[in-house]
């Protein structure tokens, strides 16, 4: 507690600070929300490289130098590149879209595919793979606040799924209904511990309400259920956060609450990201995630991260992110983690 209260007084305090400095645009990351986009159709409205009347292309080149302490005892230094390409067609009423991504060492992989149709300009239905919903982080680079996403212990949100979903958007209200063969979470616990499994092979059902209350002001509540074969229990998800977009500021509070086979993780965040200028802002994060699934490392983690975020151009940024983790092992004592990360990230 003491943690959440000395953060939410810096963040006030920058705030403060902050108020007489002029604003503009900021990085990629960082704009004023107009309406809410669950279920709301992007393909459309984007503006990306067209390659003909009916499809247009966009993508980012992502990478990132990491270097690690985990409790003094060595440093890891890490580089990675990753690359993303998107298709997008237009054959109103029907759109589609095809994601394909490239790690560094990994070969392309298909991360969606997914078509959509258009009952009226509020009402769609899509089917193929597609990202799960639930999470404040998006699942891609430009879409981060940071260089890494909040969380430490779980990791558990932006899973690419096949299925179908219902999707309704107003820009004032937004709703999805879906359907998948599994939410990501198996996986993700399997990825984590080098295992395979087949927890996957389920069904999962996932629904998502979000509400803009006043302009830029957002309020969003999900729950996801995986349904797994061959056991006798289930792994689901409540998911709730409300953030604020205005020229210059976004805020964020977001929980999770996590039921994995009767074992519980639960987490929280809350986070500020201030446009000082047009082509510097910065974002100030504090996570907590408290953990009993046995099969995961730590017991609780508490995390502090200061990202600085340039732009360059309107197509080439450069961010430097510092995190620090105070963490409890399971099997008891204590295990501190310094991360330092430096990125290119270069969007069209």
């Amino acid at each position: 507690m003491k943690y959440l209260i000395s953060l939410l007084f810096a963040l006030f305090s920058i705030n403060t600070l902050t108020a007489q400095i002029p604003g503009g645009s900021a990085v990629a990351t960082s704009y004023a929300s107009e309406g809410t986009s669950l279920g709301a159709n992007e393909t459309i409205a984007y503006n990306g490289i067209s390659l003909g009347n009916r499809v247009k292309l966009r993508g980012y080149v992502d990478f990132i130098f990491g270097y690690t302490d985990a409790d003094g005892d060595g440093e890891v230094v890490d580089f990675g590149t990753d690359a993303d390409l998107d298709f997008l067609l237009d054959f109103s009423p029907i759109t589609a879209e095809i994601h394909l991504d490239t790690a560094s060492g990994s070969g392309v992989e298909l991360e969606q595919a997914f078509g959509r149709y258009n009952f009226n300009q509020d009402l769609s239905i899509t089917f193929g793979r597609q990202v799960t919903v639930l999470g404040f982080d998006a699942d891609e680079a430009p879409g981060l606040y940071a260089v890494t996403p909040a969380y430490t212990i779980g990791g558990l949100t932006s899973s690419y799924v096949d299925g179908m979903r219902l999707n309704f958007n107003n820009g004032q209200f937004g709703l999805v209904l879906g359907l998948h063969d599994t939410y990501g979470f198996a996986s993700k616990v399997e990825d984590a511990l080098n295992i395979n499994s087949d927890l996957g092979e389920g069904v999962a059902i996932d629904i998502a309400a979000s509400m803009m209350i006043v302009p830029g002001l957002e309020a969003r509540l999900g729950f996801a259920y995986e349904d797994v074969e061959d056991m006798d229990d289930s792994i689901s998800q409540v998911n709730t956060f409300v953030n604020y977009s205005g020229d210059s500021l976004t805020l964020a509070l977001e929980y999770d609450n996590y039921n994995y086979f009767g074992y519980s993780l639960w987490d929280i965040m809350v986070m500020a990201n201030y446009s000082f200028t047009d082509w510097v802002a910065g974002t100030l994060r504090y996570s907590y995630e408290d953990n009993e699934i046995d099969i995961l490392k730590y017991e609780s983690a508490n995390r502090f991260t200061l990202a600085l975020l340039f732009t360059v151009t309107s197509n080439l940024y450069f961010n430097f992110e510092y995190s620090h983790s105070q963490r409890d092992l399971l099997t008891g004592g204590e295990g501190n983690l310094n991360e330092l990360y430096l990125e290119g990230l270069l969007t069209f």
